[in-house]
């Protein structure tokens, strides 16, 4: 019935995001250039490239003001 086939495919796609999740680059995990610009565009690629699975940003937005900030070059 149209519950049960729900359920599944919840159960299904929650798998699959925690795998992808497993498999993600961690903070910890160095990427040279050439990495770090094929996962941008595969990202990109992405229907939603803004959030994993589980609903967390991928990326964020910061001025040259914060970044500044964040490097105490601005007091």
């Amino acid at each position: 019935d149209g519950i049960s086939e729900r359920a599944t495919t919840d159960v299904i796609v929650d798998k699959i995001a925690s795998m992808s999740c497993k498999a993600a680059v961690k903070g910890s995990q160095r990427l040279s250039l050439p990495e770090m610009e094929q996962l941008m565009k595969d990202l990109m690629k992405l229907d939603n490239p803004y959030n994993c699975p589980h609903g967390r940003p991928t990326l964020i937005v910061m001025s040259k003001y914060d970044i500044e900030r964040k490097f105490k070059r601005i007091v």
